[in-house]
């Protein structure tokens, strides 16, 4: 990290933890579907979310939400994924680049905007199949993985450790990559088992 990049972040924030809501966290809308343990890269230029990045990393990090952001109509089907930040850097065009770790999934219990435009959620976390253990064989799907990833050097960059003998780990970064509409990945969420996950990601490989 630059100094240059550190003090362009350095605003006098924090999160905020409710003992009866769970978390208080900064919010990113962004069209993205990453599980635990899933890593993406973002770039960050608005004033409003550089300040979400200076909150994340002096606390509990942020959350990145799909969903259309309201804070009157908040129901179940309001999900994020739950970030910390794990590296960041200046991009050859001056932007910061944030590498973010998914460390859970949450449920919105509620949705606030701050001067600076930007929304605030109370969150509480819930269990997901990807951080279960299985024991199924996925040589097929592994290997598969493990080209695409050397085809990526992003990919293959950002994730330092690849636990391709984890089938829970792999079947959940083939959720993440694969070109599917967002209800076709949102299904995986909660309401299907990993045995599901596992069957559909197969299907769709063998298929192409």
């Amino acid at each position: 990290m630059t100094t240059k990049m550190a003090s362009t972040i350095n605003h006098q924030v924090e999160y905020k933890k409710d003992t009866k809501k769970g978390y208080n966290l900064p919010i990113f809308p962004l069209q993205l579907f990453l599980l635990p343990d899933g890593i993406t890269r973002l770039r960050i230029f608005e004033p409003r979310y550089l300040k979400m990045i200076s909150i994340a990393s002096k606390g509990e990090g942020f959350i990145i939400c799909q969903s259309e952001i309201n804070s009157l109509e908040i129901s179940d089907h309001h999900w994020g994924s739950w970030v910390e930040v794990i590296n960041f850097n200046q991009g050859d065009d001056g932007v910061l680049e944030v590498d973010v770790k998914c460390k859970s999934l949450v449920k919105l219990l509620s949705v606030r905007k701050d001067e600076d435009m930007l929304h605030h959620g109370n969150v509480i976390d819930f269990s997901h199949w990807s951080v279960t253990k299985a024991e199924q064989g996925i040589d097929v799907l592994s290997n598969a993985l493990i080209k695409v990833f050397e085809s990526n050097k992003i990919l293959n960059d950002i994730y330092l450790e690849k636990f391709m003998d984890n089938p829970t780990w792999v079947v959940a970064r083939w959720l993440e990559i694969l070109p599917m509409s967002k209800s076709s990945k949102t299904q995986f969420v909660e309401l299907f088992s990993f045995e599901q996950a596992q069957q559909f990601v197969q299907d769709v490989i063998y298929q192409e």
